[in-house]
């Protein structure tokens, strides 16, 4: 009976380690990895995915022989030769930027064993860009005025149009004659695109000059504030027309004086006369009593 419990559980133990190897197994074997593009050039990017994990939760991407690049975990971004990501649904995304030309392996595997690898296939040198075949540049004076209109001149060929723009939305604004504003899209003649700024504020502004998406080039204007000689000539006016105003105001208050000046005089004279007569009437009655007095 011993015999027959011991023999059980040595079966169960080795059906369990069956199982776990198939199952170690299947994660390890199934992974598919795939390069998009697979044929890239110099500082371009290529998305790698590695399907099929299984039950994993960490791929790991690394660079097998000359590296030839770096495993960023972000396109375009800073990365290494080989680096861990995290596994999703038996799926992981990883990129691989090219630094040199030739041919690269990018190897997935679970830390220990290699699962699935791409080749990358990378050309010499990156494509020029489409929008430009020359260094673009700005030409613009460095000193400004605020308020003060100047003309902003970019050389840049393999564009039809150009946007010009500030670092601030208060800075100021361009005007090519058909728009206006903080930013415009203006057209290339010739190999030039011409605005004219005016600057709003004083200090420090960057013009930056795009083809839509990328910056293709700037300039530092530095901005100072207008100058204050306009409003001292409009503030020395003033001083002449309060002097003027206090010059006419007596003539302009002694017009309804003097018609009170005599008023006052006539009634005065005409109680003048009153009185003369008063006196005089009390007079002449005093004469006319005394008389019969003195002749009794």
């Amino acid at each position: 009976m011993k015999r027959i419990t011991q023999l059980v559980t040595l079966v169960a133990l080795t059906t369990l380690l069956a199982l776990g190897g198939a199952t170690a197994a299947s994660a390890r074997g199934t992974a598919a990895v795939t390069a998009n593009p697979s044929a890239i050039a110099v500082d371009e990017t290529a998305t790698i995915t590695a399907t099929g994990l299984g039950g994993l939760e960490d791929a790991f991407f690394g660079l097998a022989g000359s590296p030839g690049g770096l495993l960023p975990t972000q396109s375009g971004g800073a990365g290494s030769t080989d680096l861990s990501v995290p596994a999703n649904d038996g799926q992981a995304t990883a990129y691989f930027r090219a630094t040199q030309a030739g041919t690269f392996t990018v190897a997935v595997g679970d830390g220990e064993t290699v699962l699935g690898t791409v080749s990358v296939t990378v050309s010499g040198s990156a494509p020029q860009p489409t929008a430009t075949s020359q260094t673009p540049v700005i030409e613009v004076d460095s000193a400004l005025v605020v308020g003060q209109r100047t003309r902003v001149e970019a050389k840049v060929s393999g564009l039809e149009t150009v946007g010009f723009g500030l670092d601030s939305t208060d800075g100021g604004s361009f005007s090519d004659g058909s728009s206006t504003g903080p930013s415009i899209t203006t057209a290339v003649t010739d190999g030039t695109a011409t605005v004219e700024f005016t600057p709003a504020r004083a200090g420090s502004l960057t013009i930056a000059l795009s083809d839509g998406e990328t910056v293709l080039a700037s300039a530092v204007v530095q901005v100072s504030a207008a100058s204050a000689t306009p409003s001292g000539t409009a503030t020395a006016t003033p001083p002449v027309t309060p002097s003027a105003s206090p010059t006419s105001a007596p003539a302009a208050d002694s017009a309804p004086v003097l018609p009170w000046v005599l008023l006052i005089v006539a009634i005065l004279v005409i109680a003048g006369l009153i009185v003369v007569l008063v006196v005089s009437r009390r007079r002449g009655s005093g004469a006319r009593r005394g008389g019969p007095t003195d002749n009794a």
